[in-house]
């Protein structure tokens, strides 16, 4: 995760006191995770890490445990967004360097997946696969 530290390292830490309980980089890499899984919204991010905290645990600390939907909230209100938008372009120019090449990605519509009743979209699967 350093590119991803370097890429983040300007951002300042709007937070103070008992807030900084949880590692900022830490929030933002659940943050990101969660979203590129779908999620969207601060209660997205938090249920996420609970389901998935064994997982996150392999690669970050999470010293006070996972973050509560109150805390992505506070951090992104917080958050300088002129800032964020810096650092989320750094990252995003290392993660096309890191990436490079042909990445092929094939996406398919479960069948029978659509449900009637709720009137909610079908299940769609995408997997991405990099030529190199």
């Amino acid at each position: 995760m350093s590119w991803f530290d370097k890429a983040f390292d300007a951002l300042p830490d709007p937070r103070t006191g008992n807030a900084t309980r949880h590692d900022l980089l830490e929030i933002l890499t659940i943050a990101l995770t969660a979203t590129v899984c779908g999620a969207e919204s601060c209660s997205d991010f938090a249920d996420f890490a609970v389901d998935r905290e064994d997982l996150f645990r392999e690669f970050l600390r999470l010293e006070h445990g996972v973050p509560s939907h109150d805390t992505f909230s506070r951090i992104f209100r917080l958050l300088d967004p002129a800032a964020f938008a810096a650092c989320f372009g750094r990252f995003l120019n290392e993660l096309g360097a890191a990436g490079e090449g042909v990445i092929a990605i094939d996406g398919k519509t479960l069948r029978r997946s659509f449900d009637d009743a709720a009137r909610s979209n079908p299940l769609a699967v995408v997997t991405a696969f990099a030529s190199a």
